[in-house]
């Protein structure tokens, strides 16, 4: 077995196992009420919500099925999922090299700069 392969397969299954480790806490935990997951620091220093406010109760509420509460607290989690899926696939899975076009087009400039201000504009659109 070669090296890069044992490697690729150590980073996977290490990060199915802290997943699920995390799936698991989220799942029994309600960050709402529980006072041992990490605060918003920008929410807390400004009163204003960043990008990211309420991805843990989302999380938590969507390993409970409850995917309107889930996208109340964050609706952008529901777009990040599935491009970190895409992105995981591309880089460890072999994506790179059957899905060219597609590769080249989310790791482009444009692609970047685009979600870079979809994100900005969210930002504002959540704290009007």
């Amino acid at each position: 077995m070669k090296i890069l392969t044992i490697k690729r397969n150590t980073i996977v299954i290490s990060a199915v196992i802290l997943t699920v480790g995390i799936m698991i806490v989220y799942g029994i935990f309600d960050p709402e009420t529980t006072d041992f997951f990490p605060p918003c620091l920008f929410h807390k220093l400004t009163g204003f919500e960043c990008p990211g406010c309420g991805t843990q109760r989302a999380v938590h509420s969507l390993l409970h099925l409850k995917v309107k509460q889930a996208f109340f607290y964050n609706s952008a989690l529901f777009f990040a999922i599935p491009l970190v899926g895409l992105l995981i696939y591309f880089e460890y899975f072999g994506g790179q090299t059957r899905f060219q076009k597609l590769y080249r087009f989310l790791s482009g400039t444009k692609f970047i700069t685009g979600l870079l201000v979809i994100i900005i504009i969210y930002w504002i659109g959540r704290n009007i």
